[in-house]
């Protein structure tokens, strides 16, 4: 049975992703930093659902919180075939009001946790694998108030390009990128917005629908079981990035 790990899976996109894997017959590595009881939550729901797993806890903004998680999953399940990066943090500011400790705190979620933890899992996949990156449709146009979580998504963007060059063709490496999705993050967006679902989804996308985790879910399961896409961003945003250029200020 396939091993799969999907950073920062206690709830949200992350959660949806994992418990799409199990119904794919992956034994899923359920990772949070801090919420025991999120992940403990996303596993007992992956069981329930007929699967397997295990739940890690380590912080994957730093090294030795990638290695760790890495490592876990071996002594756990001996291999590792499928690694989501999906942990990321997204802080809205106006760009002249972002302090050092707030820009740092966004590149040490969002961009390097994608690096250590795709270090870490290319070591680990020693006879292949897929990596796959939670991107944002914020990496691939300008967003009023989150200038550095788009600089981070972009730099994600690339490094999935950068990754699938290098890594090929022992792994494959993709992305998807959302757009506001309806989780507790885009909940607190759209509250500083001002505006409703509803409105939101009605005022800024094609389909007049906004994007469930598991929409998210069901593209990073494309990516993976296709064997021939690597490099490729996949946009799951209900029309979002051809709407408006930018979210309301």
């Amino acid at each position: 049975m396939s091993i799969a790990v999907v950073t920062g899976s206690g709830r949200g996109i992350g959660r949806a992703i994992a418990l799409r894997l199990v119904r794919e017959g992956y034994r899923v590595v359920v990772n949070a930093k801090r919420g025991v009881a999120e992940a403990e939550e996303t596993l007992r729901l992956a069981k329930e659902a007929g699967g397997d797993g295990a739940v890690v806890i380590a912080d994957v903004a730093s090294r030795e919180g990638c290695r760790q998680l890495v490592q876990r999953t071996l002594d756990i399940f001996g291999g590792l075939d499928v690694f989501v990066n999906n942990a990321g943090l997204g802080l809205y500011a106006p760009f002249e009001s972002a302090d050092d400790k707030m820009i740092e705190k966004q590149l040490e979620t969002t961009l390097k946790s994608v690096i250590y933890c795709s270090q870490e899992a290319a070591r680990a996949m020693a006879k292949g694998g897929v990596i796959i990156n939670v991107a944002s449709i914020a990496g691939l146009m300008p967003f009023y108030g989150l200038s550095i979580y788009s600089a981070a998504k972009a730099a994600v963007i690339n490094l999935t390009r950068a990754l699938a060059v290098e890594l090929a063709p022992r792994i494959r490496v993709n992305a998807v990128a959302p757009g506001v999705v309806k989780t507790k993050m885009g909940e607190s967006l759209l509250k500083v917005l001002g505006v409703s679902e509803e409105e939101f989804a009605r005022r800024n996308t094609l389909l007049g629908q906004m994007v469930e985790p598991e929409h998210v879910a069901e593209a990073v399961v494309a990516l993976i079981k296709i064997p021939t896409i690597t490099g490729q961003v996949l946009v799951v945003d209900s029309g979002e990035s051809l709407r408006h250029g930018a979210l309301l200020s």
